[in-house]
Order: C-alpha cells, then structure tokens, then sequence
C-alpha cells in the first residue's frame, strides 16, 4: 500500500494566507457597505462613521494586505525551493499571494512616475 504524500507545510501556509486576505478584504467591504447603507455606525454619526471605515480601514488593510502578502510570498519561495514532491499548495499561494501584491505594486509605481518632473 502506498502512503500518500502530504503536500509541504510551508506551501499550505502560504495559501492560507492568501486565503486570509480575501476573506479579510470580504470582511471589509461588508463592514463598508453597512457603514454607507446606515446600518452600522459605531455609535459615531453616520459622516464620522464613513470617514472612520473609509480612511482608517483602508490604512489598517492596506498594512494587512501587505503584511500577509509578503510572508505568503516568502513562505511560498521557501516551499519551492524545497525539494517537495507536492508542490501544488506551493505554487497556489505564490499566484494568489502575487495577486493580491500586484495592485500595490502598481500603485507604488504609478505613484513614482507622477513625482517625475516633466519638461517645459
């Protein structure tokens, strides 16, 4: 009987993380479309409560997103140069992960180019 070959811990742990940010951002937008609908307002006038959840909550998952992207990435890497025979959650967490850092990335560079001087 052949045993079956467990996929890589690292690899697994990579995309939970991915995981956790999209089930975190879903959190997110659910907390911001009941803040703007007028169902939730910490207590806080409705003005004060959209301003909380827009600028406060994108900061926080903005430092979430990064964070959990990053060691998703780095743990994914360190699953792949493993050896691993099973190397499929692996590979998984590195795109999704990759995914989720790309908009970030985008900005980073988009944000670069506009502090460039232009010529008159």
């Amino acid at each position: 009987m052949v045993s079956p070959v467990k996929p890589s811990r690292l690899g697994v742990i990579s995309f939970i993380l991915a995981i956790l940010v999209f089930v975190i951002w879903c959190i997110y937008f659910i907390i911001f479309a009941a803040t703007v609908e007028g169902g939730l307002n910490f207590g806080l006038n409705d003005e004060t409560a959209g301003y909380l959840v827009v600028f406060g909550g994108s900061i926080v998952m903005m430092i979430l997103t990064i964070l959990f992207t990053l060691s998703g990435i780095v743990t994914g890497a360190l699953a792949l140069r493993n050896k691993d025979s099973k190397r499929g959650f692996a590979i998984a967490g590195l795109v999704l992960n990759f995914l989720c850092f790309a908009p970030y990335c985008l900005l980073l560079i988009l944000m670069a180019f506009s502090a460039i001087p232009t010529a008159q």
